[in-house]
């Protein structure tokens, strides 16, 4: 079947919304904040059809499919048909076209999240590098024969797009001949002076701390800390002292014998204050 008869659908939407637009000022395009809310004409669906390299976007009503208005472009004339607005990305500029009289109005077009918006500029520009493709296939398709298909192909393509002719440009013979050499310079980095710290932990020239070593170039371990003796109050008493240990061992009965024979501190006596029958307001 030919490709030119059959219709894509390359977006739709569901829920979109058309203005009466103000006349295009002289700069600047079209300002969707100068669109009134009184001036929404018209809520429906939006649909994106294409036959060959050309597109129609089509406002049909959702329940009836009755058709409002179609907006009709090539790749070509993309930019004029459909002009985004200056000051949103959610707003375009719909160029519509009646069928049988070829008269065209300009309406406003909004869709409600900036993803849809996106969406539609992704279709777009989806069937314009598609057209493009085409394009160049049938270019290549049309070399003249007795040439290699490769080089036919490339050749044609490349007259086609200038993308082509710069990606598959003869960048000549890049081969060394013989006696050629390549001298590469590799720039060593600076020397800081003692190489890094691994180097100066181990005794290195650098400029950096070494462990102390005794005479025979043997490394000595730092002393081991010292703790500090306990400050508790049983540790100065006499259990602390070597005299309580006998030299058979830890003995339980002398311990408790000791803790027995300390004196026994006594609780504060509780402060008790009377209350005084002066200290009472007296009411009339």
């Amino acid at each position: 079947m030919d490709d030119s008869v059959v219709e894509h659908t390359l977006y739709v939407n569901r829920s979109v919304k058309v203005y009466r637009i103000p006349p295009r000022p002289a700069a600047g395009g079209h300002r969707s904040g100068e669109w009134r809310v009184a001036d929404e004409i018209w809520t429906g669906r939006l649909r994106m059809i294409s036959v060959g390299s050309n597109v129609e976007i089509q406002l049909e009503d959702v329940n009836s499919g009755e058709l409002f208005a179609v907006c009709p472009f090539t790749p070509a004339t993309q930019a004029v048909a459909v002009e985004p607005a200056a000051d949103s990305s959610r707003y375009f500029v719909l160029r519509v076209e009646d069928p049988a009289t070829k008269r065209h109005a300009f309406l406003g077009l909004g869709f409600s999240e900036r993803g849809e918006a996106f969406d539609f500029n992704a279709a777009m520009a989806d069937h314009a590098r598609h057209c493009q493709r085409e394009t160049i296939a049938q270019t290549a398709a049309a070399a003249p024969d007795g040439s290699s298909p490769v080089g036919s192909s490339v050749t044609a393509a490349a007259n086609c797009d200038p993308a082509f002719a710069a990606l598959y440009k003869d960048p000549g013979d890049l081969s060394l001949k013989e006696g050629q050499t390549i001298r590469i310079d590799v720039h060593k980095r600076p020397n800081s002076g003692g190489g890094g710290f691994l180097s100066r932990a181990a005794g290195g020239s650098g400029s950096g701390l070494t462990s102390p070593t005794d005479g025979s170039g043997k490394v000595l371990l730092p002393p081991p800390p010292v703790l500090s003796p306990p400050s508790s109050s049983v540790a100065q008493g006499s259990l602390s002292s070597p005299s309580n240990i006998s030299a058979g061992g830890f003995q339980p009965a002398t311990v408790v014998a000791q803790l027995q024979q300390q004196p026994q501190q006594q609780a504060p006596a509780a402060v008790t204050v009377a209350a005084s029958e002066d200290n009472w307001a007296t009411f009339d």
